[in-house]
């Protein structure tokens, strides 16, 4: 099955520093069943792209990705110029593993054929989502219930420190990555996000990563 051909004229790109030869030659398999090739961007690239044109569909391989995050911290996953599509995962994710990815519009599991992921490709390209059921249930259930029980309307109050405290959160960073991105010590990080916790009415990093992406889009 070959992808139907696109009708917004977006391209997805592959984020990888291009050192797994597994990695770059299953995506390479992909490329030539699409229409459109995929493209491979750094993650230092991405960086400097965060504030370009709505048109990009960024794909992680979800074993080289648990690599990548720990050698680049802040991807701007978060931002609305992004949407993302995850393949290779072997198993079934955590919400807050789903989250890490952004705006993430299709996941594809190991087992699943190369034509189906190519056809979801395109599916995603012309605006459409290809989440398998239980992720969709997931991420629903996610927002029905987490984050309109723990978001609230008004003006949040936040520091430029606890910004930059959350968006090192939606990166999935920990309290030790946090710390040495911004020079600060893990018992400041810890204050802060006791803070950040406390302003947003939340219990918790999954709650604050909620919050983050629904009001810290750009």
């Amino acid at each position: 099955m070959i992808m139907r051909k696109n009708s917004y004229k977006r391209t997805i790109q592959h984020v990888s520093f291009g050192k797994d030869p597994e990695v770059t030659q299953r995506v390479s398999e992909l490329s030539n069943l699409c229409i459109n090739s995929i493209e491979t961007i750094t993650p230092n690239d991405l960086l400097n792209v965060a504030s370009g044109p709505r048109n990009r569909i960024l794909l992680f391989d979800y074993e080289e990705s648990l690599d990548l995050f720990k050698q680049v911290l802040n991807l701007p996953l978060a931002s609305k110029n992004f949407e993302t599509i995850l393949i290779n995962v072997p198993h079934r994710l955590t919400t807050e593993e789903i989250l890490r990815y952004g705006h993430i519009k299709g996941l594809f599991y190991t087992h699943e054929d190369a034509s189906k992921i190519t056809y979801g490709f395109g599916e995603i390209i012309n605006g459409k989502n290809w989440l398998p059921r239980d992720v969709a249930s997931q991420l629903l259930h996610h927002y029905r219930y987490v984050v309109s029980a723990n978001t609230s309307t008004t003006v949040v109050d936040l520091t430029s420190r606890e910004i930059e405290i959350l968006r090192c959160l939606q990166s999935g960073a920990s309290n030790l990555e946090i710390s040495e991105d911004l020079y600060i010590t893990e018992s400041t990080v810890k204050s802060h996000l006791y803070q950040v916790f406390r302003k947003l009415s939340v219990k918790n990093r999954l709650q604050a990563i909620a919050w983050a992406n629904q009001h810290l889009l750009s």
